[in-house]
């Protein structure tokens, strides 16, 4: 299915196998496969779990590609969605919705991580009311077009980045030879996503935050994800360096003429020009270009570096789709109250007043 299909990397066999292979032994997901003429043209995976909210509200979910457990979704899936053939995108997932509302019983709703906005419809047509949970945009380097005006990422940028960037870069120089390498085997590979973890978690945690390694199962699954994929030319592990000194890690994976930046781990000084992470994604952008990636993907999420080193393209949905259900009615009330009295709290003056 993954050879006749557009699928980004997070529904490639490399991503949900890994999934599949670490998955704690009691979560077994379901397979839906949607059939056309006798042959499959979508497959998905879905877990099931039940879950209270509010104390008093119990919901029994279905999760595409992911299981509604935080400490197993810590991955955050994106460009998530029922794999399928080219041409059956839509047409595919509408029947596995429409057929998981009319023929399978047994859940109250199905949380969508991660995906398309066209998703959304799709639910919606299926007669599910959708509840949002977030929306971000995606930025993107164009390397494709960037290269058919000559390859000079820099001249892209606006004035003010391409600033910051060049005196990074001559303040790194002054200090020693700036040098951006790839890991060219899998120990080496391992070893660089030790520093980037190292390097990630001291920021973190020095900011009274726990870090993406905080939690086990995200550094189990990106340990077998390395040393499963790299063989396969899907995992890009990057170093930067002023000399000896490593000021940067970029996790990334390698798929159909994309890098999908994915993690990170940087050395910042004292001195706040350096930008360790400009310097660091300008160089890997430039090794993209030489190799011929045709798109160099931030992924989802809205921050400053992103907005100045990338062009935003679209935006992934997190949201859960819901059946008609009295309790969810209830629900919703108390949420639009909450707000509501939250709204008139805000717009009192002040007793100091």
């Amino acid at each position: 299915m993954e050879a006749v299909s557009e699928a980004r990397y997070f529904v490639s066999w490399g991503w949900i196998g890994t999934w599949l292979a670490t998955l704690p032994s009691d979560v077994r997901p379901d397979l839906v496969a949607v059939r056309h003429d006798g042959r499959t043209v979508a497959l998905g995976l879905l877990c099931r779990k039940r879950v209270v909210r509010h104390r008093f509200l119990p919901v029994r979910a279905l999760s595409l590609h992911s299981t509604s457990d935080p400490a197993l979704d810590c991955l955050t899936i994106e460009y998530n969605g029922f794999l399928a053939a080219r041409g059956f995108e839509e047409p595919a997932a509408q029947a596995a919705l429409s057929y998981l509302v009319r023929q399978e019983p047994g859940w109250d709703e199905i949380a969508l991580d991660g995906v398309w906005p066209r998703y959304l419809e799709l639910a919606q047509h299926a007669g599910l009311s959708v509840q949002i949970g977030a929306r971000k945009p995606v930025y993107e380097a164009d390397l494709a077009a960037m290269r058919a005006k000559g390859g000079d990422y820099l001249a892209s940028l606006s004035r003010n980045t391409r600033q910051q960037t060049r005196r990074a870069f001559r303040l790194y120089e002054e200090t020693g030879p700036l040098a951006f390498s790839v890991a060219r085997d899998l120990e080496e590979a391992l070893q660089t996503f030790a520093t980037l973890k190292r390097l990630h978690q001291r920021y973190w945690t020095a900011r009274g935050r726990p870090g993406a390694f905080a939690t086990p199962y995200f550094e189990a699954f990106h340990d077998r994800l390395i040393r499963t994929r790299f063989a396969a030319g899907e995992i890009q592990i990057a170093c930067v360096a002023v000399g000896e000194q490593v000021v940067g890690c970029l996790y990334s994976f390698v798929w159909r003429g994309r890098i999908y930046f994915y993690q990170s781990g940087f050395e910042y000084g004292a001195d706040a020009r350096l930008k360790p992470g400009l310097v660091a994604h300008c160089l890997a952008i430039q090794h993209a270009l030489a190799a011929g990636a045709e798109v160099y993907d931030f992924l989802a999420g809205d921050s400053q570096y992103k907005r100045s080193l990338g062009r935003e393209q679209t935006a992934l949905i997190w949201f859960r789709a819901r059946r008609p259900k009295l309790a969810y009615r209830v629900e919703d009330a108390l949420r639009a109250a909450k707000q509501m009295i939250t709204a008139r709290s805000g717009s009192e003056p002040d007793a100091a007043d």
